[in-house]
């Protein structure tokens, strides 16, 4: 949800705001991601008096497909088993 939110809004403060988390915690998280990840997630650049931004990176983007369409085929497995 953090990667979707950081694309819709080009900032990770705001993704953060929009889903009532510290940006703390938001930060710490992109910057785990991009550790982990095999390139990063996000891409950010630095604040100022108009404040920071950031952007999926290709690999980002690519991150995101594939969890929607993992998502996706997890949901239509829940629904066989009812």
């Amino acid at each position: 949800m953090l990667l979707e939110r950081i694309d819709q809004t080009g900032s990770i403060a705001a993704a953060a705001r929009s889903m009532r988390l510290a940006y703390r915690n938001a930060w710490l998280w992109v910057e785990a991601m991009n550790r982990l990840a095999p390139a990063p997630l996000v891409e950010k650049s630095a604040g100022g008096s108009g404040g920071g931004r950031a952007r999926l990176t290709d690999e980002g983007r690519k991150a995101l497909k594939e969890y929607e369409e993992l998502y996706t085929r997890f949901q239509a497995f829940l629904e066989q088993l009812r």
